[in-house]
Formats: C-alpha cells, sequence, structure tokens
C-alpha cells in the first residue's frame, strides 16, 4: 500500500522535535509494512524550514513551498493553492490513499486531488478545535473556515480522531459514525521505560508541554504555591517547553516566591525528555483543551503517574486513582491533593506501574500503526 502522508506538523532540521507524534507514527507504519511518502507543505515565507529534502531516522521527507498570504482572510482557500503545488510535483495517482493530518490546508488539497484522480483520502483530527473555528474565532472568514473543514470531513473516505472526544466533536456537525476511527497515538515503550531511581528527598515534579494558555502551566504554579505553603519543601518541578509565555510564567513563578522550587528548561531535545521523565515521580500538565497529549503516555510508559483534566482526551487513558489522576479545568485545589497524595511512596509506584501495563497493553506505536492501516485498507475498499 503507498499512502501520501500530507502534514504541517513534523520535525526539520531546525526543529526535529516539532510534530514528533506524526513521525513516530510513519516509523511504525513503515514497520507495519506501509509505504508512506511524507510530504511538509511549507508557506512561501517561512524561515523555519530551509531545506526541500531530508532524510531523518530512515523516513524520507519533502518540503514543499505553497502560497498562503499571511492572515487568516483566504485561509479556507489554501488547500487549493497547496493541491496545486502537490499535483506539479508529485505523481498523485500513483497512491492508493491520502492521509491528511488536519482539514486545512492539507485535507482540502488532498480532497481536490481524490476528486482529480479517484484516489481515497483520510483527514486525522488530532486537536479538539476540528472545524478551527476556536483558532479562527473573531476572524472575517471564520464561518467559511469551519464550513471548509465541514466539507473535508464530509467528502472524506474515512475520518480519524486521536480520542473519542475528537470524533464525537466532528459527530456534531457531520455523521462519522460509519467512517470514524479512533487511532490513539503511540509510545516508544522500549525507549521510555521506568529506571531505578536514585533515593532523595526531593520529589520531582515534570511537566512538558507549549508555554500557551491552554497547557495550564499557571495552575500547576499556583497549585505549587499552596502545596510549599502547606509544608511540603521537598519539591521540585521542571518545566520543559517554549511558548509566548514563558518570561510572564517566569515572573509568576518569582512572584509566587517559586525560584528554589521551579526550573524552566525551554527547549530540550527529544531524547532528554526520557530521561526528564524517568528521574520524575509525577508528571502533571493540567491542559484543559487537549486531544490526548503524547506526553501523558510517555510519562505514563516510564512508570511515572500523570495527572491531566477530565474532559479532554487523556480521561480516555487515565483512570484516577489507579494509573494516575484526573482533576478538573482550572482546578488548583485538585492539583495540590494530588502532589500531597503522592507523597506516599509506596502508592506512587503502584500507580506508576499500573501506568505503565495500560500503555504497553494498549497505547504502543505499533498499535496505532495498526489501527490505522486498517482504516486505510476499509477507506480503499469503499472508495
Amino acid at each position: 500500500m503507498r499512502v501520501l502522508y500530507v502534514t504541517g506538523m513534523y520535525p526539520n532540521p531546525t526543529y526535529p522535535q516539532k510534530g514528533i507524534f506524526c513521525h513516530e507514527q510513519v516509523k511504525a507504519l513503515q514497520k507495519a509494512g506501509v509505504d508512506v511518502t511524507v510530504v511538509v507543505p511549507v508557506v512561501f515565507y517561512d524561515r523555519e524550514v530551509k531545506v526541500k529534502t531530508w532524510e531523518y531516522e530512515g523516513v524520507k521527507i519533502r518540503y514543499i513551498k505553497f502560497f498562503k498570504l499571511p492572515g487568516t482572510r483566504d485561509f479556507h482557500k489554501t488547500g487549493k493553492s497547496l493541491f496545486r503545488k502537490l499535483d506539479k510535483k508529485l505523481d498523485l495517482k500513483s497512491f492508493d490513499v491520502y492521509h491528511a493530518d488536519a482539514p486545512l490546508p492539507a485535507g482540502m488539497a488532498v480532497m481536490q486531488a481524490s476528486k482529480k484522480y479517484g484516489v481515497p483520502f483520510v483527514v486525522h483530527g488530532h486537536g479538539l478545535d476540528v472545524f478551527l473555528d476556536k483558532s479562527y474565532e473573531g476572524a472575517k472568514n471564520c464561518d467559511k473556515i469551519a464550513a471548509t473543514c465541514q466539507l473535508v470531513y464530509e467528502q472524506a473516505n474515512a475520518v480519524i480522531g486521536v480520542s473519542q472526544k475528537v470524533l464525537d466533536r466532528i459527530q456534531k456537525r457531520v455523521d462519522v459514525s460509519k467512517k470514524g476511527y479512533v487511532v490513539y497515538n503511540g509510545v516508544d515503550t522500549d525507549a521510555f521505560i521506568p529506571i531505578e531511581k536514585e533515593k532523595t528527598d526531593v520529589f520531582m515534579i515534570s511537566s512538558v508541554g507549549n508555554l500557551i494558555p491552554l497547557k495550564g502551566h499557571k495552575y500547576l504554579l499556583h497549585a505549587l504555591q499552596i502545596a510549599v505553603e502547606k509544608g511540603y519543601h521537598n519539591l521540585k518541578c521542571v518545566i520543559a517547553g517554549r511558548g509566548y509565555l514563558e518570561e510572564e510564567l517566569k515572573e509568576l513563578a518569582a512572584d509566587l516566591g517559586l525560584q528554589d522550587y521551579v526550573d524552566f528548561k525551554g527547549y530540550i531535545p527529544y531524547s532528554e525528555i526520557v530521561s526528564l521523565m524517568q528521574n520524575s515521580d509525577v508528571f502533571i500538565l493540567p491542559s484543559y483543551y487537549e486531544a490526548i497529549g503524547c506526553v501523558y503516555l510517555e510519562a505514563m510508559a516510564c512508570g511515572v503517574p500523570a495527572v491531566g483534566c477530565r474532559k479532554n482526551g487523556i480521561d480516555e487513558v487515565i483512570i484516577d486513582d489507579e494509573n494516575g489522576y484526573l482533576v478538573d479545568n482550572h482546578n488548583i485545589e485538585q492539583i495540590v491533593d494530588c502532589l500531597i497524595a503522592l507523597q506516599d511512596e509506596k502508592k506512587c509506584m503502584e500507580m506508576g506501574k499500573a501506568a505503565r501495563k495500560t500503555v504497553v497493553e494498549n497505547y504502543t506505536w505499533k498499535n496505532s500503526a495498526e489501527t490505522l492501516k486498517k482504516a486505510y485498507e476499509t477507506a480503499c475498499a469503499v472508495k
């Protein structure tokens, strides 16, 4: 089976961690016998990507520049521009199925290709903002963007969601009950493994994610302050990630008197994330708008309890008080309660073992690739 995998979320030499979950999925698909061609659309004014091709960990990647005006005015039309570029650069009729990582621009582009060449296409929902009307809220063409996304889902031969919540959001406007598939992201359980931690008095907390509002870092910081005030001076929190809130969060930590308790690491290589999680006692990311979150799964694979929010994709994985904890969105006190409960070393260890078991049995990249391959096969059968 030949698959054209079109995604704007993919590593490049400048930022090798970008969209790493898509890259891991592609590698797993290759191991499952799928011939995958990866194409990354790049707007013509992008300065991050400086190469046309790159081979990374056995995957050959093509970066194809296409026309898109800055801003949002014509965003709903960009799929047509991307299709023309793909049609010029690739032999589109040679593929068995097209895979788009989002409805725009990739989904619209492969929809156009599907109409021209009769090749089935799937569109993959990686986030909860499935119609992009949250991302473009307030834009004059927001309704057109949402309508275009809806059309892509309607025309797709299969619709993939990284969690049931993603499919449920699409289902509210488009009936995908007969062509929808949940394909959870996975973990390399041979890389993310538990280790024997050195015995110390420090209770290590890790948090990995972009420093943007929806990741909820400020709630974690406020929870740390309360825990310290309650006498838990053994806490150490390492926050890894980059984003426009970095300075604001550092100032908040200083204002809360957490200079000795919080370490902002900024961007760190993917390989270092493994070590960070392995040496943690708990992973906390109180993200309140998350389709699934690979970082939770990676922490759990390391035998580390994870704390996530209810009503997000991760609550399909974390069983509260068994393999991790679930808290309500924006609820600082519940995060504090988790920190205190996990001071019980025996409980922390047992919960970590349960977390590892959950991931190994259900959330490997092999699991993900096998489910996705079945979706491809079904899409091809009903084209």
